[in-house]
């Protein structure tokens, strides 16, 4: 691998393949077919532009092949391929590739009288593959599908130094949350009730950040595109920024997970408006229309989550209406340990990353003031991003050692004290947890689909509604391919 031209190709064709695979199976091919062919060119012509002016930097076969090892050991054993137990949300995401497998797309479900309405772009691909050679494959497609996401992580990490790759790869990937203080603060009478579970919360407001690894465990589908769209925002700022390029891979996030796109979006709006000046000479209008007919190619799939059922009343709240008055302690409590802690490694006068900084630390803050979802899975999904942002700039300020030693070492500390729930989640997953269900099997609380497993699951029938498509919206009406 010669340039960053291959490594940046490989990242968007890997998260459009699931957009196009949306286009030609849920919606009307007449309207599907004109916008994968759009993309397909603005895709070509993103990386004709590009090519010539990517720094050649040389990716070597030994890098390649330790990018690799790591993937498939950490897929191994976060359960990826049913090969060791998989978490408790893997429940529901094996139900879901088993509807995706045993039904004809787009998937309905007759006794609940409706349309999934998912981001299932990570499904997708494995489970399409899996209808063609036998569910019993699914296993082994989602496993490979998941690797192949990951090593191109690692190996965009890699480039990110050139003194200690080994080094880097290791702090991005034990980089842990704020469990550990929020621990010892709930040994405190007054905070007793709000942080029994390492995490914040305050009535059904809950306030939690994912690790890495715990991300990778639980959510996958967030975790692969938000990794990949961090590297891309890192690689932009390290060298020149193709706005077309990020525009692309922002869209492209969209059916993996609309909370990560929401949660990259801050990263890329602070590019177009830095370089809003060379985007509206004249010699860019042309850029700028087909940036604009990108977005109109993938109205469809932004017009299908605006059509969810699943943001109602029951599930959304800021924080102040949850009736604990002293809420805003909390609030702190969670912006300065999870995020404004990391500030210990930056070094103002001397860190270029020092915007990336600011936003991965003040973006996240501010949507935590607000709840959607029965358990905020909007906070957590959505501020991820940002946690990995810092994860790998603090990994390279260890590395090129742009903090003085005093406050790097109170750091440090912190770093590898936080670091051990990794270590603990990995030793459950090998020798504690069970393999609840399988592809093959879903079958779990005499549930016969994802729909009905979600209902008993969360004890709560507005659960189904998280997963449904809003009955005679225009999606339904004019793009649904029934």
């Amino acid at each position: 691998m010669k340039s960053l031209s291959i490594l940046k190709i490989s990242t968007i064709l890997f998260l459009i393949i699931p957009s196009v695979l949306f286009f030609l199976t849920w919606i009307h091919l007449w309207i599907g077919i004109p916008c994968v062919l759009f993309i397909a060119f603005y895709t070509w012509k993103t990386w004709h532009d590009s090519k010539n002016s990517t720094d050649k930097i040389c990716i070597s076969s030994l890098t390649i092949l330790l990018c690799l090892g790591i993937s498939m050991g950490l897929n191994y054993l976060l359960g990826i391929g049913e090969f060791l137990p998989q978490t408790y949300d893997f429940q529901a995401n094996n139900f879901k590739y088993y509807d995706l497998i045993t039904n004809q797309l787009p998937l309905y479900y007759p006794e609940q009288k409706t349309f999934l309405c998912y981001y299932t772009g990570y499904y997708l691909p494995s489970a399409l593959l899996a209808k063609v050679f036998g569910i019993e494959t699914c296993r082994n497609f989602s496993f490979l599908w998941s690797v192949i996401g990951m090593t191109l992580v690692f190996i965009w990490i890699s480039t990110f130094t050139s003194k200690n790759i080994i080094g880097l790869l290791a702090i991005v990937l034990f980089f842990c949350n704020a469990w550990l203080f929020l621990k010892l603060l709930s040994y405190i009478e007054h905070f007793e009730e709000y942080l029994k579970h390492n995490f914040i919360q305050l009535n059904h407001f809950i306030l939690n950040t994912s690790s890495l690894i715990a991300s990778y465990a639980w959510a996958t589908q967030h975790t692969i595109p938000a990794c990949l769209g961090v590297c891309v925002l890192i690689e932009n700022f390290k060298h020149k920024t193709d706005l077309k390029y990020l525009l692309l891979m922002l869209l492209s996030t969209i059916f993996w997970s609309p909370f990560t796109s929401v949660g990259l979006f801050p990263f890329v709006a602070f590019y177009f408006f830095k370089n809003i000046k060379n985007l509206l000479l004249s010699h860019s209008i042309y850029d700028l229309i087909l940036m604009t007919s990108l977005i109109i190619s993938f109205y469809p799939i932004i017009l299908y989550f605006l059509s969810t059922e699943g943001i109602h009343e029951n599930n959304t709240e800021f924080i102040w209406q949850t009736g604990v008055s002293f809420w805003w302690i909390l609030y702190l409590i969670y912006a300065i340990s999870n995020f404004i802690v990391w500030g210990i490694f930056l070094d103002y006068s001397k860190n270029k990353y020092k915007i990336l900084w600011e936003i991965a630390v003040i973006f996240p803050c501010l949507i935590a003031v607000y709840r959607i979802g029965i358990y905020n899975d909007f906070n957590v999904r959505v501020s991820f991003p940002s946690l990995f942002m810092l994860s790998i700039l603090v990994g390279i300020s260890v590395i090129e050692k742009i903090k003085i030693k005093t406050m790097m070492g109170i750091g440090i500390a912190i770093y590898i004290l936080s670091s051990y729930s990794n270590f603990n989640f990995i030793y459950k997953s090998i020798f504690v947890n069970k393999l609840l269900s399988t592809i093959e099997k879903p079958f779990i609380f005499r549930a016969k689909n994802m729909l009905e497993f979600q209902r008993v699951g969360y004890k709560d029938e507005s659960a189904v509604l998280e997963y449904s498509l809003k009955r005679n919206s225009v999606f339904e009406k004019y793009f649904l391919k029934k």
